[in-house]
């Protein structure tokens, strides 16, 4: 299992009565690990951007997106805090047993319609537009757009991707898209379906597709839309 390691991004799930969910998710960065110990920096809110104060002994869910792709999760509670050279929490890690993980290709993928700006520079085809996403994961996105993009298997597309948030906020997430289906509609000037995976994203952009991905099934599970 993969441990969070030095300056990984790391996010913190506590219970919150004040969240509409009754979770509260703060994001920190991993300063240092000592033997059972990670020490992260005073973790924020990125709803409020104010710090989250967590008492010792507070009891917490940890997530992060490793290199490989993938999702880890575990247990975990404040066992402490030092103020020198800077303010961090002690956060207890776990047996490796204990950390799950969810491969790449298990992502969850949402129906949703986002903003995305694609641009493929291709001697011949240079394009530069705008669309809409079929869906979306942590793994990868389809979308719709105009025929008349010559797009195909194998194209590599750069993507940028605008993830609105609860509170209206939008973040921007981008990505290395490759092309691995492509339907077009039988006549022409009609729009074609491009589904693609991420062969290159950073771990902080993963991680907030992945988190848009899980705010938007809660929102449709509130509405009956999902299970």
């Amino acid at each position: 299992m993969s441990f969070p390691q030095i300056g990984q991004t790391v996010y913190v799930n506590i219970r919150d009565s004040s969240e509409e969910t009754g979770v509260a998710t703060l994001k920190s960065r991993v300063s240092d690990i000592r033997d059972s110990i990670a020490l992260i920096e005073l973790p924020i809110s990125e709803n409020t951007g104010r710090t989250g104060l967590l008492d010792v002994g507070t009891a917490c869910e940890i997530w992060y997106i490793a290199k490989d792709g993938s999702r880890y999760d575990f247990p975990s509670s404040v066992v402490g805090r030092e103020l020198e050279p800077f303010p961090v929490l002690l956060l207890e890690l776990p047996a490796a047993e204990k950390i799950n993980r969810t491969q790449r290709r298990n992502f969850l993928r949402i129906e949703t319609g986002v903003d995305i700006a694609i641009k493929m520079i291709d001697s011949v085809r240079s394009y530069h537009f705008v669309a809409r996403t079929i869906d979306l994961s942590g793994g990868g996105l389809s979308f719709r757009c105009a025929d008349s993009y010559r797009i195909g298997v194998g194209d590599q597309l750069h993507v940028w991707i605008a993830l609105p948030g609860k509170t209206g906020q939008v973040q921007h997430a981008y990505a290395v898209l490759e092309v691995v289906r492509q339907v077009v509609e039988e006549e022409r000037g009609y729009f074609q379906w491009i589904s693609g995976k991420f062969i290159q994203i950073s771990e902080v952009d993963r991680a907030k597709v992945v988190r848009a991905c899980y705010e938007r099934q809660l929102e449709l599970r509130k509405k009956g839309i999902v299970e």
